[in-house]
């Protein structure tokens, strides 16, 4: 047996295993999903599943198979994500991978090639899969995961089928909190989209910045907060952690429709420029926190107003 993942996303797995069976999955799979959570845990049932050599319907974790995948050995499995002390997954890694898949399957038919965070490719990285998605080697399947969907280019969305994790239920997350032992505050106790944004910032050890920033974004445009405040909560934390935070803080507050007197256009715009700054980073840009950090409360706080045009001279400046 695999390790257990959420209910709602086991629905997703059987589907696709089903698929499978059928001999009508296809080669590439995009997986999405809007919080990020169980994307990993997921994908790698599937994997296992598939690679199973007793069972089409979950893996047994007890053949040669199982064992090579839960050890990271398995010839015919790779799993591609950042590297560490990276900010994102470069050409090197997809040239590695696309080799990899070129390659006869040595332990039975199926290679798997999956790519974890898959957003984070650089451009060169994207030019590369780009090439392996339009020319398949035999029995494989590449599965790209990503919370952000559309930050992957045109190009490699359009040879992707693509799925959606469903959003967790209260209940679940409930459980899931309950059982880590995690104080679930009780002004979201019923609210599923915020309980599951908690089971996020859990499983990614990132409950502090994600509830320090996200109280920052909320207090600055509601009125509630100094940019000397607001630039000195980014700063506590590494700079691309703080500006993943305000992307996701930014998200949940256009999805839980909260922009009372800030517009909607407004705050899609600000997303979209402190979206284009994270991915700079992930591309390699290295700019400074002191002054990163103060650009965008400045740019939070110029949402607040309403300054869409100073919003959008700001996105003319990233290139976006």
């Amino acid at each position: 047996m695999t390790d257990a993942i959420f209910p709602e996303h086991a629905e997703l797995v059987g589907d696709l295993l089903s698929l499978y069976s059928k001999d009508q999955l296809p080669h590439a799979v995009l997986v999405t999903s809007v919080s990020g959570v169980g994307l990993s845990d997921a994908a790698m049932r599937l994997c296992a599943t598939l690679l199973c050599q007793r069972s089409s319907d979950e893996a047994c974790g007890d053949c040669s198979s199982c064992s090579r995948v839960s050890a990271g050995t398995h010839g015919d499995y790779r799993w591609v994500k950042v590297a560490e002390g990276k900010a994102s997954i470069g050409v090197d890694q997809i040239r590695e991978a696309s080799d990899f898949i070129a390659k006869t399957a040595g332990y039975g038919s199926q290679k798997i090639l999956v790519i974890s965070e898959a957003e984070v490719m650089t451009t060169g990285a994207s030019n590369a899969l780009l090439k392996t998605l339009e020319e398949p080697q035999g029995n494989s399947l590449i599965l790209l995961l990503s919370q952000r969907g559309w930050l992957l280019p045109a190009t490699i969305r359009s040879r992707c089928q693509t799925w959606r994790l469903p959003a967790l239920e209260a209940s679940t997350s409930t459980n899931y909190l309950q059982n880590a032992g995690v104080a679930i505050p009780s002004d979201i106790k019923t609210n599923p989209r915020a309980l599951e944004r908690l089971v996020l910032s859990f499983s990614e050890g990132k409950v502090e910045s994600r509830s320090v920033v996200s109280g920052m974004v909320n207090a600055m445009l509601s009125s509630e907060a100094t940019l000397t405040e607001a630039t000195a909560a980014l700063q506590r934390f590494e700079l691309i952690e703080s500006v993943e935070s305000v992307v996701l803080a930014l998200e949940e507050r256009l999805i839980d429709d909260q922009h009372t007197s800030v517009s909607l256009g407004t705050l899609l715009q600000l997303h979209r420029a402190v979206a284009s700054l994270l991915q700079r980073m992930r591309n390699g840009a290295v700019p400074a926190k002191e002054s990163t950090c103060y650009e965008i409360v400045s740019l939070i706080s110029k949402a607040r107003r309403n300054d869409i045009a100073s919003i959008e001279h700001s996105l003319q400046v990233l290139g976006a």
